[in-house]
């Protein structure tokens, strides 16, 4: 039997047979399988618990904390001042400023002989990210060999595998950037999502959706990023307008994420969350799962809090997000959503789609919650 970590997500509080409360967002107890019961020490000895509003994970090897790497990953395929400026935005803090990450890491894929992952080694991730950007530029002096057919798929699921095999001692909690235009061919991610959900590593990915395509299966990558806790935006026009909706490095965060399979119209009741303090919370959605389909209509994200008499929602339409006849934007943000307070917020989704498709909700903060928020299936 291993020993498994209890997290108290969508609710702090648990209720048990004599009523007793424990207002804990973690500990640490028995899960067993068998006789589908939990074993918790409750400060009285080991007990036994057949229900509790919990989620059953393994122990995590890092905490959201802890030093990690800032990781970006350009496709060859991309213009130069396409990924320097998407580096520039997304890892920029100013000096001094306090951050989770220790190094800045760099690559450039999709090239016909593979390119090592750099770890730009420095006192301050400050410092490094800067010797990042330094590097990226000499190496824009040397162009690469390019893939010579759009049917050849990008190999951005290796470089994933060899960044988590490195064993860098700031793998564990870093945030993986990917720019890229063209898809990867494989659709099986298993093995990858594995190792990044091991070392609680989430995938950011900002993509040029332009034709003509490239690779041969886009939605792997949309896949992979609700599988990690990430975000998947694409764009028919600039890949920088794609990232402008995504986690960033001042905001790195994932204090709330779902991945809600939706077609028709209709409206959900999402699981309520209690925040553990006081912060300001950032909302980022991606809508349908590429730029052409047509499923997305229109959504509405609404939250409200009974105990403090807040509330707000965001709507958005397919108009809003059109680039033109045939592509949309797949993603917005908002930022000040809300005001986090340490109380229950609930969560209401009206949507209205045409086919099937699945929506990437993603509450973002510069402060996180105490510990890595679940994934989904």
């Amino acid at each position: 039997m291993k020993l498994y970590s209890i997290l108290f997500v969508l609710a702090a509080i648990l209720k048990f047979s004599d009523s007793c409360l424990i207002g804990d967002y973690s500990l640490d107890g028995f899960c067993d399988p068998y006789q589908q019961a939990w074993q918790v020490d409750t400060g009285n000895g080991i007990e036994q618990y057949k229900e509790l509003k919990a989620v059953c994970v393994l122990k995590n090897k890092c905490s959201p904390t802890d030093p990690a790497a800032f990781f970006f990953a350009y496709s060859a395929d991309l213009d130069k001042w396409a990924f320097t400026d998407i580096y520039i935005q997304h890892s920029k803090i100013d000096n001094g400023t306090a951050t989770k990450f220790a190094i800045a890491a760099t690559v450039r894929f999709d090239t016909k002989v593979k390119e090592d992952i750099v770890f730009h080694e420095s006192d301050t991730y400050f410092d490094s990210r800067l010797t990042g950007y330094q590097y990226m530029l000499d190496q824009a002096e040397n162009p690469p060999q390019r893939f010579d057919s759009w049917e050849t798929g990008s190999d951005i699921l290796d470089v994933l595998e060899r960044f988590v095999d490195s064993n860098h001692p700031s793998i564990c909690g870093s945030m993986v950037l990917i720019a890229m235009r063209r898809s990867p061919n494989e659709v099986d991610i298993l093995r990858i999502v594995e190792k990044l959900r091991e070392n609680q590593i989430t995938v950011i990915i900002a993509s040029l959706a332009t034709p003509p395509s490239y690779g041969l299966h886009p939605e792997t990558m949309y896949d992979l990023a609700a599988k990690t806790n990430g975000f998947c935006a694409l764009s028919p026009h600039h890949v920088l307008s794609a990232s402008h909706t995504a986690p960033n490095v001042v905001a790195p965060y994932i204090v709330y994420s779902l991945n809600l399979k939706v077609s028709g119209t209709g409206t959900m009741v999402l699981p309520t969350i209690l925040f553990p303090d006081t912060f300001t919370v950032h909302l980022s959605v991606a809508v349908q799962s590429t730029c052409k389909a047509k499923s997305f209509q229109s959504l509405k994200f609404s939250f409200r809090n009974k105990e403090l008499g807040a509330s707000g929602s965001v709507e958005k339409t397919r108009e809003e997000l059109r680039y033109s006849y045939e592509y949309i934007r797949n993603s917005f943000k908002v930022s000040n959503f809300l005001l986090a307070e340490p109380t229950f917020f609930e969560f209401t989704l009206d949507y209205n789609y045409t086919m099937e498709d699945t929506i990437q909700i993603r509450l973002i903060s510069e402060r996180g919650i105490g510990h890595w928020f679940p994934y989904q299936d």
